[in-house]
């Protein structure tokens, strides 16, 4: 069943919100490189000699995965996409040093349809006409409320790849610590009758307090929304967080 409009409005706009107010402090505690993050670069595909690697990161955040790439010291065109004009703004402060490759971003709300318009505006635009080497849109399908959502994007993902498609979900729910500080969604307006399983609000807590919502794609919730958009698994795993397991990647490849 498709998530009321009303609702699945309110949720959005929590989220907008709360990137612009905890964008510095999100900055500061994404700079590592996570072991989930760096066991990806195993699969980002070598292209031919004399070529350069194309990566679109949807959901780009600081930016973060193009220092990463830049680390394989190959020639590369990285394109970030996100909804927060702050994020986005300190992504090109975080790349501007980058040694073999160049990244390009641009603002885009992946709730709204025609969000891709924007990449047809980059300068680069001819070096990904055909699809991206390898696409990843990592702890960012957990932010779209309702199922349609999460799968129109999956979609649209998956036009966009010539590759390899790499997903990750927030499994906040198989962690007591994450259980049991969720927020009452009266907290909100809204009602548990109102959301679907795997929904939560989440505080952060970090420099200033806000409120996050957040749903767990599980194993098979990734897999369905791999099966209805054409996509294959190729591989999956789990890492990072103090149990070592709090995110779940997912490896996709068209056919």
């Amino acid at each position: 069943m498709m998530m009321d409009a009303h609702v699945r409005h309110t949720l959005l706009e929590l989220n907008r919100q709360f990137y612009t107010t905890v964008a510095p402090d999100f900055d500061q505690t994404r700079q590592g490189w996570t072991p989930g993050l760096t066991r990806l670069l195993e699969y980002v595909p070598r292209p031919p000699a004399g070529q350069q690697l194309t990566v679109l990161d949807v959901g780009c955040g600081n930016g973060r995965f193009a220092r990463m790439v830049d680390s394989l010291g190959r020639p590369f065109l990285y394109v970030g996409v996100d909804g927060s004009e702050k994020l986005l703004a300190l992504a090109q402060q975080n790349t501007a040093d980058l040694q073999h490759g160049a990244a390009y971003f641009c603002r885009g709300d992946l709730a709204e349809l025609g969000w891709m318009q924007a990449l047809d505006a980059l300068p680069a635009r001819d070096a990904f006409a055909n699809g991206f080497d390898f696409v990843l849109c990592t702890a960012t399908l957990q932010h779209l409320p309702g199922y349609d959502l999460r799968r129109r994007l999956v979609q649209e993902l998956s036009a966009l790849t010539n590759g390899v498609l790499a997903l990750s979900a927030w499994q906040f729910l198989s962690s007591a610590r994450f259980r049991t500080r969720q927020i009452p969604w009266s907290h909100i307006g809204l009602a548990a009758a109102d959301v679907e399983p795997g929904d939560a609000l989440l505080p952060w807590k970090q420099g200033q307090f806000a409120v996050r919502y957040v749903h767990q794609l599980d194993a098979d919730e990734l897999k369905q929304l791999a099966t209805e958009s054409r996509l294959h698994v190729a591989d999956q795993f789990r890492a990072d967080g103090k149990e070592g397991n709090l995110n779940l990647y997912m490896i996709l490849a068209c056919g």
